[in-house]
């Protein structure tokens, strides 16, 4: 499957602080990429970098297979593009910044823009800055995919959206994806909308990958030993891949990051101990991690 995106060794600093450290990775056409990280992991400079609002300090970035920035005026029709904060042109009214945005792509899809502005209850004749933010929010999207882009971008899309709204959202993303028709990046805390729109994630930490893969992968590897012993616990317990440790005398609960590199029928002799693992949600692997 062709690569829509491809990013080799991408290294970005700002005032001599490294935000992003030798980061790799391609994307195939069609694909839903969740994209996972705490505040200042460097979601928002990865994104913006990968469509060449930041220059890379190292490495490069290509588009359809054409290198960022140097992208041509056909392929940046194909990219879609919904930022953290919202940028639209205040002093229009909605139906004048969709039409004004509509003027620079010769693919628009109106019925779309129509069913959302009803469904999402916007009102096209009041001005932008009137609009809340999550109105606002609800616009910048509606902007982003009514080209239906090859290729969306979305940073923290539902942040301000409420409940309702953010599963309608969602419903809409699955459906343009449908047939694989459209690859969707997007960064969001919101665990429980990656799992229902990503089949895989991108987890940053501290500026570089943690892990890149299938969602059910990452859940599979990273789990929870909880260990009662019938004797003192030693101070080192020589687990492999430890991500976060609680420890008392007689117990002890172990985050590991791959389960698999952990024999726990030997651990258990070794410690005298019962030993039980807990599968963890992707929720609990973000919170672990970040502990």
């Amino acid at each position: 499957m062709q690569n829509i995106i491809e990013v080799t060794q991408l290294t970005k600093s700002f005032k001599g602080q490294t935000v992003l450290n030798d980061i790799s990775f391609a994307v195939p056409k069609g694909s839903v990429v969740g994209l996972l990280g705490s505040n200042g992991a460097g979601k928002t400079t990865l994104l913006q970098s990968i469509i060449g609002l930041h220059l890379a300090d190292q490495g490069k970035v290509s588009i359809c297979g054409e290198y960022v920035p140097n992208l041509s005026a056909a392929t940046k029709q194909k990219i879609g593009y919904v930022s953290q904060e919202s940028e639209l042109l205040t002093w229009m009214t909605v139906q004048q910044i969709i039409d004004y945005t509509r003027s620079f792509y010769t693919r628009w899809n109106a019925n779309l823009v129509n069913f959302l502005i009803n469904d999402w209850a916007l009102n096209s004749s009041q001005k932008i800055h009137k609009l809340s933010t999550g109105q606002r929010q609800k616009l910048s999207i509606i902007l982003a995919i009514a080209p239906e882009p090859d290729l969306l971008i979305l940073d923290e899309p539902v942040a301000s959206l409420d409940p309702i709204s953010r599963r309608k959202f969602i419903k809409t993303l699955l459906e343009l994806n449908t047939n694989d028709a459209q690859t969707v990046v997007f960064s969001t805390h919101i665990t429980s909308d990656l799992e229902r729109i990503a089949a895989e994630v991108l987890l940053l930490k501290d500026g570089s990958i943690y892990f890149h893969g299938d969602i059910d992968e990452l859940k599979e590897k990273v789990a929870k030993v909880h260990i009662v012993a019938n004797q003192k616990l030693p101070n080192q317990l020589n687990i492999p891949g430890v991500i976060n440790l609680i420890k008392t005398e007689h117990q002890a609960s172990v985050t590991v990051e791959n389960i698999n590199d952990v024999n726990i029928d030997q651990l258990s002799e070794q410690l005298d101990a019962n030993i039980r693992i807990e599968p963890l949600s992707l929720d609990d692997i973000f919170v672990e991690l970040h502990s």
